[in-house]
């Protein structure tokens, strides 16, 4: 069930606008925002306990502290941060298998230090974490980028524009020393030498250039380049233009749908789109079937696996990272058996119990009984009419 939370609104036009149906005011601010959210998720949880929020479309500075404050009090998630987060974890370990690296292996220079940037570099520290590396490793794999360029050490090397600017908390944890603060990104990528460029920066497209990604072939076989900022007019680069860029050794995700490429040798490569469908649906399934009473990070790293171990051979064999849509309930369904059993070993669970489920296929059996399936029985006999 969708619910907007109306918190009233900046826009001049629609302040003037009599048929503007929401509220005519300012957007509330500070605790008077965050007290409202709360009031919600006291009704909701006081009305209907065992259901899940989903938090979607939160600014970047409301959704953070939001999902800190309830992540671990109420059964919710938020889809932005988390979802995103999962399913490019997901896009990760499945290029990683491509490309013949582990998690372990890879290193990142993320595009975009907003919010949902940072909650996806996040999820892949904490698969780094699942896959074992220290946290600290994992993090020293990382260089953020920003408008003015890498966040990195204050040398006066590039002028530290974002030290001077000012680093928010949030952002400070990402800051590596291997790199000049301000470093703009096609030095980062000769001097970091990362296997995946991460593109969730959401500007204007272009940001990856073929500088930056043909200098990856120098140094790893098979480059991992995930433009994933959307709609298509924001992706950092084309999968077409890394192919091109690669002479058809990247391995591309991305985060709008982009038609196959065919390639001058007659190859033909299927770019996937990181979509949070592969993996949301899923884990709402199971937070709902087993009445998880919260989704921890474990279970969205079960639920990255979940999603790559449903690929087929032939679909691996054709370049994708993600299975093809038309098996998502499949996907959804072995996502939600996978964050279940987490879930199970962890006592999790309100709803099911483990003697209930004795084996991954009576879990499985459970499941699939309880998905919704959008098939509706004629209400009348047509051979009668």
């Amino acid at each position: 069930m969708p619910v907007m939370l109306d918190v009233g609104t900046n826009n001049e036009e629609l302040l003037k606008d009599e048929a503007y149906v929401g509220i005519a005011k300012r957007r509330l601010e500070g605790e008077e925002y965050f007290d409202m959210v709360d009031e919600f998720m006291q009704a909701v949880f006081d009305r209907w306990p065992n259901v899940v929020v989903q938090f979607e479309d939160f600014e970047s500075s409301k959704a953070m502290p939001i999902l800190a404050k309830y992540r671990h009090q109420y059964r919710c998630f938020n889809d932005d941060i988390q979802g995103t987060g999962c399913v490019t974890l997901a896009g990760v370990l499945a290029s990683a298998r491509q490309a013949g690296l582990s998690l372990t292996e890879m290193s990142f220079m993320c595009a975009g230090a907003g919010s949902a940037g940072l909650g996806v570099c996040a999820q892949i520290v904490d698969g780094m974490v699942e896959a074992g590396l220290s946290r600290e490793e994992a993090m020293e794999r990382f260089v953020v980028c920003t408008s003015v360029g890498a966040i990195g050490r204050a040398d006066g090397t590039h002028g530290d524009p974002n030290a001077k600017r000012g680093l928010s908390e949030e952002r400070t944890l990402w800051r590596n020393e291997a790199v000049a603060d301000g470093t703009p990104m096609v030095d980062v990528v000769r001097q970091f030498k990362p296997t995946c460029l991460l593109g969730l920066a959401a500007q204007p497209g272009g940001l990856f250039t073929e500088e930056m990604v043909s200098a990856m072939v120098e140094y790893t076989d098979s480059p991992i380049v995930m433009p994933m900022s959307n709609p298509t007019a924001k992706a950092e680069c084309t999968p077409a233009q890394a192919y091109e860029w690669t002479g058809g050794k990247a391995v591309v995700a991305t985060g709008s749908p982009f038609e196959p490429v065919t390639m001058p040798d007659g190859r033909t490569l299927i770019p996937s789109q990181c979509n949070n469908m592969y993996v949301f649906p899923g884990i709402g399934l199971a937070a709902s079937v087993a009445g998880v009473t919260e989704i921890t990070d474990p279970m969205l790293y079960a639920a990255a696996v979940a999603c790559v171990d449903s690929m087929t051979s032939e679909e691996i064999a054709s370049g994708r990272t993600f299975p093809a849509l038309d098996r998502i309930r499949e996907v959804s369904l072995n996502v939600a058996c996978a964050v279940i059993r987490i879930a199970l070993d962890n006592e999790l669970t309100t709803k099911l119990h483990p003697k209930e489920v004795d084996s991954p296929q009576a879990l499985r059996d459970l499941v699939q009984k309880k998905m919704y399936d959008p098939t509706y029985v004629p209400l009348v006999d047509p051979s009668k009419h």
